[in-house]
């Protein structure tokens, strides 16, 4: 039987007064399990937007997510209507990829999600474009302790912020946020037991995890992505400038320029955020490593514009 998976929301939607189509519930550390906080269709009171104050998070079931992102873009569309600061509109699409990630990886070949995940692309271009944009901004907002979904956010800003800086036009941003944004998309398809393994994998489970840029390949064809720069992005985005890279062993100029683009940010995304058997390094401390310990592997010019921008 399959276990009930659950998403955290953004809180600051629970105000008094409130009705949701969706239930929600909150974890209780001592049962390891959700209890419902509010069930759907009741109305929020003062005394439970009290209670959330002491409370962490708040989740949904995520067979409710269509309800959930339904009201949250209503919400977020009222917001802005009013004054809503840069880094609050920021916080909210972060928030949105998230949850359209994890219902992506659930069922990577829905079309439907597929078509709102591109409008969180548009959003995110339009955030970098945004003239009180800073690299700093995105920087605090970024969640740093690594999953799948956080890390794909991460490395799609970073992959944008750098293209901007290179002064891509807007349509090749919008590809080369889409190719990054979807790069591990392939490891939907590899035992979660390998891919959420905390430490070295054996040799035998490397073999396997490196058959995920062909499963993320094929996947972008079943979408129907024709974009020949969006499907090396995720084909080829573990190439190495040495050739030892993985799935085809390309190297130097051979390797799409956008997978080079993407393999410089996904190094440094995951050197940057904390896990279970990690600490985080800082963004000195990860270029430090970049540039002196892989520039062999990554495009030394590509990463040189990414020190600059980072300056």
């Amino acid at each position: 039987m399959k276990s009930t998976k659950y998403i955290s929301i953004d809180k600051d939607i629970i105000k008094e007064n409130a009705v949701f189509e969706f239930n929600l519930f909150i974890p209780s550390e001592k049962e390891k399990k959700m209890h419902y906080f509010k069930h759907a269709g009741t109305l929020v009171s003062a005394e439970d937007v009290k209670k959330l104050k002491d409370i962490q998070a708040v989740y949904i079931n995520e067979k409710e997510r269509a309800y959930y992102l339904r009201y949250y873009n209503q919400r977020v569309a009222h917001a802005q209507k009013k004054y809503i600061n840069f880094e609050e509109k920021a916080a909210k699409i972060y928030h949105k990829a998230t949850v359209i990630l994890h219902a992506l990886f659930s069922n990577p070949e829905d079309p439907k999600t597929y078509k709102t995940s591109k409008h969180v692309i548009y959003e995110l271009v339009e955030t970098v474009a945004d003239k009180n944009f800073s690299i700093d901004s995105i920087i605090n907002i970024a969640e740093h302790q690594y999953t799948i979904m956080t890390h794909s956010i991460n490395v799609c800003i970073y992959a944008l912020n750098l293209g901007a800086y290179l002064k891509f036009s807007k349509e090749m941003l919008e590809a080369l946020g889409e190719a990054a944004l979807l790069h591990d998309i392939g490891k939907s398809k590899i035992n979660s037991e390998i891919v959420e393994k905390k430490g070295r994998l054996s040799e035998m489970e490397f073999t396997e995890m490196k058959k995920y840029p062909m499963f993320g390949y094929a996947i972008g064809l079943k979408l129907g992505i024709t974009n020949k720069d969006i499907l090396m992005g995720i084909k080829y985005h573990q190439e190495r400038m040495d050739g030892s890279g993985y799935p085809a062993g390309l190297n130097g100029e051979h390797i799409p320029y956008i997978a080079r683009i993407i393999a410089v940010c996904d190094v440094f995304d995951a050197l940057t955020s904390r896990r279970s058997y990690k600490e985080a390094m800082g963004v000195f401390e990860a270029l430090l490593l970049m540039k002196t310990k892989m520039s062999k592997q990554l495009d030394v010019k590509i990463l040189n514009k990414m020190i600059e921008m980072l300056r």
